[in-house]
């Protein structure tokens, strides 16, 4: 089990407080087992004297007969009588067998008094909770009265016949990841759902091989219309306690539609998202959950959102779902590591400028404690290798560069990192300049920060005057020139896939990243995110405020054609990439984009004299 102070750490609000402040707050916890279905305190009993954090198991927040949340590890509850004064809300209680830390009153406030970040997030909460109770019984009944099934997006359901065998059903929905198949029946359709295979074959120890289709489906089906409201759809799955519906156009089936697909389309908000991915318990909800903050981004960026916002909002879920990844992992291995370490995202998302081309760039740190009977390197070596498995199955694709914790060389020791950086810096070759360029973005995701920020102090230490080393990093950012000739024609690919096309990554949102990474390291600039980099670069004078500004604009408006393409890739069923067509866009934003392209040249310009690196090309 982490002890009480790593634990904390790793969760909000308490990461905030500094470490001789967590020492204090684990001095005044007291530590409290609930089995499953025991009552930790009733609604409207006397207002509460500590602030209950969850340590094992999850918390059911309750009022009456009414769900209000399931709480899990890391998360805070019963503040909201702290901070009124008056008796709880909600009932809690024991969902399995608990573990709970209780923080005194006297020390929570104390906390809050003197710590305005601990302060705000609790604030933040209970404003949240009053505005939801305003919003209750509000227009949900006349929403869902005005959306038709056809607005949610149907999912496609495969159809088989009726003398089907059970095994090839099974290969079906494995293959193509449904939930359910129809099946055609003399008489209509059926349905065979996964649960109707465990409870009707695998149960019953029948033979899939020997099982045919029709022997376990539901019939008749439950079907409705493209043009039917919602709220008809939900009194048909209330009225027969159904969780799915067949969608039915021109008397033929076209889809399915879920109970869930309608409680997160009614909820389509990065709050609940947030919320949803930190209760999951499987990789199966997580890789669901993943697929709708997709779909949620896609909208996000077709209404026009601020590519800033929107790359800070892409790696905001991700790394919500990377930490509960680690929870998942750990459960599948049954047990947890007896040292700090600190997880490590790399690249794009240790920026926060996450696209929806995502992949995988992540490294592990851990510190060495000598300790009987645990081998740190042996641990972390299944552990990772676990939880590349938990974000494969959820639906992060692997790097293809394998940067990833489960290559051994991207995880280790606080030693062995130190040893590994001062060999990239020392001996900059092509291929420690590359490792470089992707690790020096990384940011902490879970686990003990410390680790991550006494690592960020040895770089900072390393790298100061090593300016071999910084010509050459900054090099890799030359290598990729904007895709314009001198007359200001764009250059295209001529042949293959992206015929017509151009990569709008390598021509000029790599060069700007890596380029304002450079002078940003170069010159102390803590920032991650290429925003914030270049606005503390203006702020400080080392680049010139209109220039800084050309190029803060160029960036955004980059990112803009590359979010829209993607997300138009996406919508049309397609894998999204960073190619654009100029064809495709209007006369104004091919102006615009020529114009990007010189600001770029300009930028390249800039760092070819700051590093000195004519000589290298």
């Amino acid at each position: 089990m982490l002890d009480a102070q790593r634990f904390l750490k790793e969760h909000e609000p308490f990461n905030y407080l500094p470490s001789e402040v967590l020492k204090s707050v684990v001095y005044n916890l007291q530590v409290l087992h609930y089995k499953k279905d025991e009552v930790i305190f009733q609604e409207e009993s006397a207002p509460l004297s500590n602030l209950y954090i969850v340590r094992k198991g999850v918390v059911l927040l309750k009022k009456g007969s009414e769900i209000l949340d399931y709480l899990q590890e890391g998360e805070s509850f019963g503040f909201v009588s702290l901070l009124t004064g008056k008796g709880p809300y909600s009932t809690a209680v024991a969902y399995d067998d608990c573990i709970l830390f209780l923080l005194p009153e006297k020390v929570f406030k104390k906390l809050c008094k003197e710590h305005e970040a601990f302060n705000q997030y609790f604030l933040r909460k209970l404003a949240g909770r009053f505005e939801r109770k305003k919003e209750e019984g509000n227009t949900i009944l006349e929403r869902l009265a005005r959306v038709q099934v056809r607005d949610l997006s149907p999912k496609k359901i495969p159809e088989v016949e009726a003398n089907t065998s059970l095994d090839m059903v099974i290969s079906l929905m494995a293959k193509e990841d449904h939930r359910a198949v129809l099946v055609k029946l003399p008489k209509g359709y059926g349905i065979i759902t996964e649960r109707d295979i465990i409870k009707r074959l695998l149960a019953e120890g029948k033979d899939p091989k020997q099982t045919l289709a029709s022997e376990i489906a539901s019939f008749p089906v439950y079907g409705v219309k493209e043009d039917d409201y919602l709220i008809d759809v939900l009194t048909l799955m209330s009225k027969h306690a159904i969780r799915r519906v067949v969608v039915f156009s021109d008397q033929k089936p076209v889809g399915v539609l879920e109970d869930r697909d309608i409680i997160l389309y009614e909820n389509r908000n990065f709050v609940f998202l947030f919320k949803e991915i930190e209760k999951a318990k499987e990789e199966e909800d997580l890789a669901f959950l993943f697929k709708q903050t997709t779909k949620a981004v896609v909208e996000l960026i077709l209404e026009g959102a601020d590519p800033e916002r929107v790359g800070k909002y892409v790696s905001e879920l991700n790394d919500r779902f990377m930490k509960r990844a680690v929870f998942l992992a750990m459960k599948n291995l049954g047990e947890e590591p007896l040292v700090p370490f600190s997880l490590l995202v790399l690249g794009s998302e240790g920026r926060q400028e996450q696209s929806l081309k995502t992949d995988q760039d992540n490294a592990l740190i851990y510190k060495e404690v000598p300790i009987i009977d645990f081998d740190s390197k042996d641990y972390f070596r299944r552990f990772s290798e676990e939880y590349i498995k938990v974000l494969l199955k959820v639906g992060f694709p692997p790097c293809p560069g394998n940067v990833m914790i489960s290559n051994p060389e991207w995880r280790g020791s606080e030693r062995e990192w130190q040893k590994k950086i001062s060999s990239w810096i020392d001996t900059p070759k092509p291929e420690n300049v590359l490792n470089s360029a992707i690790f020096f973005d990384f940011r902490n995701v879970f686990g003990d920060k410390t680790l991550a920020d006494n690592l960020q102090e040895f770089v900072e230490r390393k790298i100061k005057g090593q300016s071999l080393f910084m010509s050459y990093l900054v090099g890799e950012g030359l290598k990729f020139r904007p895709p314009i000739t001198f007359l200001r024609g764009f250059v295209v690919e001529r042949t293959g896939e992206h015929k017509g096309e151009l990569d709008i990554k390598k021509g000029g949102i790599f060069p700007i990243t890596h380029g304002i990474r450079c002078i940003s390291i170069a010159n102390g600039v803590q920032e991650r995110n290429t925003y914030d980099r270049i606005r503390k670069l203006i702020e400080k004078g080392i680049i010139e405020k209109n220039f800084g500004k050309d190029l803060l604009e160029t960036y955004k408006f980059l990112n803009m054609l590359r979010f829209r393409s993607q997300a138009e890739s996406i919508m049309n069923g397609k894998e999204p990439d960073n190619y654009i067509n100029p064809e495709k866009l209007s006369r104004q934003e091919r102006g615009l984009l020529k114009d990007a392209f010189r600001v770029v040249e300009n930028f390249q310009e800039l760092l070819r004299d700051l590093f000195h690196t004519r000589f290298l090309e």
